[in-house]
């Protein structure tokens, strides 16, 4: 390369930075007009176009999971609980996906609140209050010990109160209203997405 063409290119940089950008993409496309804007494509969320679709539970067994979600973790002022979060449809996911110890230890612990429901108060366990559910979650009052409880219920009651405490407190939905209101919850900003 010469020394003339060396110095011609560096003097031109300059005048091709100060062009505008229109003018610029001109000269690159040799002369068509540039499109300026990306249109916008209006998106909506999964969750809130859809229905989840239960796979994991029966409509009983599914009805009894939300229930025992609203009475384990109620909303609060200002946060939501389990049924605001989804917390029951997340689970139903997760626990499909689990493996087959840990949907038998669901289904049949969802079982047996709606048998133990229907024995006590002659209706399903969805329907009964939380002062008429007190009594069929008396195993989560027991108190700790260190080996785990070799009695499948409350081995089911004590998972389902974690697994629904811990759905609800990583959803979308509870750390929005947490940021809202300005707390700085431990993780913040790691929720759960909706699968797809």
């Amino acid at each position: 390369m010469k020394r003339r063409t060396v110095l011609q290119s560096l003097l031109s940089m300059p005048a091709a930075a100060a062009l505008p950008m229109e003018a610029r993409s001109q000269q690159a496309q040799g002369g068509a007009p540039a499109n300026r804007e990306t249109p916008a494509t209006a998106t909506v969320g999964a969750e809130v176009a859809a229905d989840a679709i239960i796979r994991t539970f029966n409509a009983s067994q599914f009805a009894a999971l939300r229930r025992l979600g609203d009475i384990l973790m109620p909303a609060a002022t200002g946060m939501p609980g389990a049924a605001e979060a989804g917390a029951a449809e997340f689970l139903d996911f997760l626990i499909g996906a689990s493996g087959t110890d840990r949907v038998m230890l669901y289904r049949d612990g969802l079982d047996r609140l709606n048998a133990e429901a229907k024995r006590r108060y002659d209706k399903a366990f969805r329907e009964v209050t939380a002062e008429q559910a007190e009594p069929l979650l008396a195993p989560l009052r027991a108190s700790w010990t260190y080996s785990e409880t070799k009695e499948p219920f409350a081995r089911f009651l004590l998972a389902a109160k974690s697994d629904l405490m811990l759905a609800t407190m990583n959803s979308r939905e509870y750390n929005a209203a947490a940021a809202q209101q300005g707390r700085r919850a431990g993780g913040a900003g790691r929720y759960w997405y909706p699968i797809e």
